[in-house]
């Protein structure tokens, strides 16, 4: 089969975009790669040892690694449903405002503008022990009886990093659940509300329905920045009390850059992008399914 010129065209319009994508992703990727599998060593003069699969194995058998996977997986699996759930309803509530919509949207969007690490020094002021807000508040309702330290405590600590990231992470979903809802068809609620559902049965059996392919990449997403988030939980918590808020990404920046034993961070991160990749490629799998389903049928 001859290839005409033209038919290479819209190629030459990609290829721009392929060298970046090759440079900026691919190349490190790929060198991360090599370096995972060496001892590195920064002595001047003192060449790299090439250990195979050794750096993976130390890995997975190391209990602290082994513990930050199941911290990065209680992080997200705390986080990402209360942040939909509080998400959705904030959209179902601005989806039914008309007048100064964009204003309360704006607003909204503040938390998700903050940079990470602004967020986690407020957060971590917020929940400080003796001049913390939240304990000033709790003491002056009755709540309790003497301040509590938040970041002190392995399951506090793991709360508090829950909310400050379901704080930052609610106007994004809100956002893309809004822009879903709006895409909607009246006319599907008015033939729903004929037929005598309520509105519940709507909710369930019109808005959800529709807004599959937006939920399922909310939770992509989201579940990707959660599961890589470093900024937050370092300023607010440095991965303890006793590691346990130490996610995954904590643990790769100690191990390459305080313990400097970068083949291994290396290779600690690789398999972090692994997961990352097969999580994603269920996902996608998975969500896209029902279509090629019905794309045969037809």
């Amino acid at each position: 089969m001859i290839i005409k010129r033209k038919d290479l065209t819209p190629y030459y319009f990609l290829l721009p975009a392929l060298l970046v994508l090759v440079i900026v992703i691919l190349y490190p990727v790929f060198s991360n790669l090599v370096m995972s599998v060496y001892k590195v060593k920064l002595f001047r003069g003192a060449g790299d040892e090439f250990i195979g699969l050794t750096n993976y194995a130390k890995l997975l058998g190391s209990r602290t690694f082994v513990n930050s996977v199941w911290s990065s997986v209680r992080f997200t699996l705390y986080s990402l449903p209360v942040a939909f759930v509080l998400g959705l309803g904030m959209a179902l509530i601005f989806n039914e405002i008309r007048k100064y919509r964009p204003v309360f949207t704006g607003f909204l969007l503040v938390p998700w503008a903050i940079a990470p690490v602004v967020t986690g020094y407020m957060w971590r002021w917020l929940f400080h022990d003796s001049f913390g807000l939240i304990n000033h508040m709790l003491l002056g309702i009755g709540l309790i009886d003497g301040n509590i330290p938040w970041l002190a405590q392995p399951d506090a600590a793991m709360g508090a990093v829950v909310v400050a990231n379901v704080w930052r992470f609610m106007p994004y979903i809100t956002i893309m659940l809004l822009a879903g809802l709006q895409g909607v068809s009246s006319e599907l609620y008015e033939a729903a509300h004929v037929d005598g559902a309520n509105v519940f049965q709507r909710f369930f059996f019109v808005t959800l329905p529709q807004l599959k392919h937006v939920i399922g990449v909310v939770f992509l997403f989201a579940t990707i920045w959660m599961v890589n988030d470093f900024a937050l939980i370092f300023i607010m918590t440095e991965g303890g009390p006793a590691k346990a808020t130490q996610v995954v990404p904590i643990t790769v920046y100690r191990i390459a850059f305080e313990h400097l034993r970068l083949g291994k961070g290396a290779a600690a991160a690789l398999i972090l992008l692994l997961f990352l990749l097969a999580m994603s490629m269920i996902f996608i799998r998975t969500l896209f399914r029902e279509e090629r389903r019905n794309a045969d049928a037809d």
